[in-house]
């Protein structure tokens, strides 16, 4: 009796032993899998396709989220030189209900390569910045992660984040990843801020020249000139003798784009050295021109200018803010040329001895409506529209301007109305030209003849201008004429913007004002003096055709020629045609008329994260909320690291 008592006394603590190691190895397993942190990163280029780059599965308990930390490089060799897109695609799994999300995966990346390390910015925009607002944001929007870091930690919509890079010689891409459980966010999304432009800091310092007599600024605006109907810029047609005789004696900038396709924010730009984004002057409305920003009429009279503006279009107005700074300023709606050089001329007359002028005249031609003087007309008339019909200019008014309905006929007439208004201005223009050689005005002056934007003619399913971002719109003539004359017949290939225009002519006339911010554009007869750059600048535009909207589209032409247009509206399409919004390579098809979106979908990317970031540095600048979320801030070797990966420019 005693042996079989001893006997269970031992099986009952085998069988107690083998119960205590269960619940131990329970345990033990159980612990290290409450969650799973699942995290999948592909790279891709457009000329290479898709590759599965890293991919992890990390168990982990829930109370030691904030102590798991994955770290991971990956050898972007492969694709040196390449645009490449990095796709992180995770989340956190709970064991109990592995369908649905138990957290995000927070995101932290850089670039190395030559021994820099250079931060990876994922940057998307919304317009209202808000999160659920917008069908499809521009570029990768990025939340701030409740994790320690500087930078900070970051998470994607839809537990996804991409990052479109051009991969550097023996570069690594080196990541880390922490998972956080959902319980751990507390309130609303953090948008992460952008890495450069801390308040209202544009990234160029303005570059002074000496000289003892400042000399005096003429710029003679013509308004909706496109480029590539001046003869001087390739056009077959000799619609602008009188400004290729100055362009043959002056600068020409081939490549120059507005920053907006419609007259009010793109003059407020030319005027302030400000993107629409940053001075404000964005919509149709109430939109106007506010005191804060300091006028190039501001600057120089504070420099001891002579100021005089004149404008025969209404946008450029009292009403809308363009008097500031100005001693004289002349509105005549839609008058002509002639005119113009009339106040120009009752204005120099009245101009104090001695003192330097500073002139901006905006003339109208060949703005709608199209009314050329009949003897220019006869000049470009093809023949289009029968005789008795005359000269029709009302057919703009007759259609809507997005998809018009007009024959090939019809536009064809435009177009011969429009190019005998830009003959017509030329006279204008060399009138005014006369009239400062006889007032002594000429010979120490820079004189910059300039348009706002261009003009449509159903190129991309509209008529005249402020809907799309499309080439004829925005690509600009640009012709400087330095004091002095020289350099002269000199043409710059590099790409240029109208936010240039305010730099080079504060540049000339050797001053800065007190204006508390510094300037995104730069000296564009440095630009002409020095040696070519084998890369171009990028080129920024922006246009909103609905009140309601923040913004409607916004553009890019990258460092490679290859432009990109997205549509930020509340309705995808719903402000802009299906042709005009997408990817095109400027430089084998300036007319914009094969869209490269699906054949080159890493490259277009590019050009949407690019947007992004330009959107969000601009908004910053203007003094933007960041929403409380950190900020990295640069230092020198920073800043010199970002620029040399293309982050800034």
């Amino acid at each position: 009796m005693r042996k079989h008592s001893y006997l269970y006394a031992i099986a009952a603590l085998l069988i107690g032993a083998s119960a205590l190691v269960l619940v131990a190895f329970a345990a033990w397993v159980r612990e290290p899998g409450d969650h799973v942190m699942a995290v999948g990163i592909t790279m891709s280029s457009d000329g290479k396709g898709a590759t599965d780059a890293y991919a992890i599965r990390r168990w982990f308990p829930g109370s030691r989220s904030a102590s798991v930390v994955e770290r991971a490089e990956i050898d972007l060799g492969q694709w040196a030189g390449e645009l490449i897109r990095v796709e992180i695609r995770g989340g956190v799994e709970g064991r109990d209900a592995p369908l649905r999300p138990a957290g995000q995966v927070g995101v932290r990346a850089e670039v190395v390569a030559a021994g820099r390390r250079v931060p990876v910015e994922f940057a998307g925009w919304r317009n209202d910045d808000s999160l659920p607002f917008h069908v499809s944001p521009a570029g990768s929007p990025a939340m701030v992660a409740p994790r320690e870091g500087n930078p900070p930690f970051v998470y994607g919509e839809e537990s996804r984040l991409w990052h479109v890079l051009r991969a550097p010689e023996d570069g690594l891409f080196r990541i880390e990843l922490t998972p956080v459980l959902a319980g751990e966010f507390e309130g609303e999304p953090r948008s992460l801020p952008p890495m450069a432009g801390p308040g209202k800091k544009p990234v160029r310092r303005l570059a002074q020249r000496g000289g003892e007599r400042r000399p005096d600024v003429f710029i003679y605006l013509i308004d909706a000139l496109r480029a590539d109907h001046v003869s001087c810029y390739g056009y077959a047609r000799e619609t602008s003798p009188n400004i290729d005789a100055f362009a043959r004696e002056a600068v020409l900038y081939e490549e120059a784009h507005t920053a907006a396709t419609w007259t009010r924010p793109s003059v407020a730009t030319l005027l302030t050295g400000l993107y629409p984004s940053v001075h404000g002057v964005v919509h149709d409305g109430e939109d106007r021109l506010a005191e804060w920003p300091v006028l190039l009429s501001e600057a120089l009279h504070d420099a001891g200018y002579a100021t005089y503006g004149i404008s025969t279009n209404v946008n450029v107005s009292e009403e809308c803010g363009f008097n500031q700074g100005f001693d004289g300023f002349e509105l005549g709606d839609s008058r002509s040329p002639e005119w113009v050089n009339e106040v120009a001329g009752d204005f120099l007359s009245e101009a104090p001895p001695g003192r330097p002028v500073f002139m901006y005249a905006h003339t109208m031609e060949p703005h709608t409506p199209y009314e050329p003087e009949p003897q220019s007309f006869r000049r470009f008339d093809r023949g289009f529209l029968d005789e008795a019909e005359g000269m029709r200019g009302d057919l703009v008014e007759e259609v809507r301007p997005i998809h018009p309905d007009l024959s090939a006929d019809e536009v064809g007439h435009l177009v011969d109305l429009y190019d005998a208004e830009i003959y017509d201005n030329g006279r204008g223009f060399k009138g005014f030209l006369e009239l400062l050689k006889r007032t002594g005005r000429f010979e120490n002056s820079l004189i910059i003849v300039v348009a706002d934007h261009g003009e449509a003619f159903a190129d991309h399913g509209t008529l005249e201008h402020g809907h799309t971002l499309n080439q004829e719109e925005m690509h600009v003539p640009l012709i400087l004429r330095p004091p002095g004359g020289k350099p002269a017949g000199v043409r710059v290939k590099e790409r240029v913007s109208l936010v240039d225009v305010y730099p080079t002519v504060l540049a000339a006339a050797n001053c800065a004002p007190a204006s508390g911010y510094l300037l995104a554009g730069r000296d564009l007869l440095e630009l002409a003096c020095a040696s070519p750059s084998a890369a171009s600048r990028r080129a920024y535009a922006e246009v909103s055709m609905l009140d309601s909207n923040e913004l409607d589209l916004a553009a890019v032409i990258d460092e490679d020629g290859y432009k990109r247009v997205v549509d930020l509206s509340v309705v995808p399409g719903g402000s802009a045609t299906e042709e005009s919004v997408g990817l095109w390579d400027t430089r084998a098809d300036p007319k914009e008329e094969m869209d490269l979106t699906d054949s080159l979908p890493v490259r277009a990317a590019y050009g949407e994260q690019l947007i992004a970031q330009w959107l969000r540095v601009q908004r910053n600048w203007l003094g933007a909320e960041s929403g409380g979320a950190e900020r990295l801030e640069l230092s020198e070797e920073m800043e010199e690291n970002l620029r040399a990966l293309g982050y800034l420019e």
